[in-house]
């Protein structure tokens, strides 16, 4: 039962990261419910969402692109 409560809220939380983030609202309390300190499932949960914050900027690396006539370099000077 705790192994299909977790892998429900892993897959749900990979999914929500890709989408708009917050995934941790999801693992954070499944893994305290099935009896993980809080401090060691933030932990976990924190390091398990990892590589779907990787996929999501690899995925969205185009749209990180300077826009045209304006330089990276620029472009982070003005938003500082």
């Amino acid at each position: 039962m705790d192994t299909a409560l977790l892998l429900t809220a892993a897959f749900v939380a990979g999914a929500l990261n890709a989408v708009a983030g917050g995934g941790s609202f999801l693992t954070l309390p499944a893994l305290v419910f099935v009896g993980v300190p809080p401090v060691v499932a933030n932990a976990t949960g924190t390091v398990a969402l990892l590589p779907g914050y990787i996929a999501g900027a690899w995925g969205f690396r185009e749209d990180t692109q300077a826009p045209p006539g304006l330089s990276m370099a620029r472009l982070v000077v003005l938003s500082l």
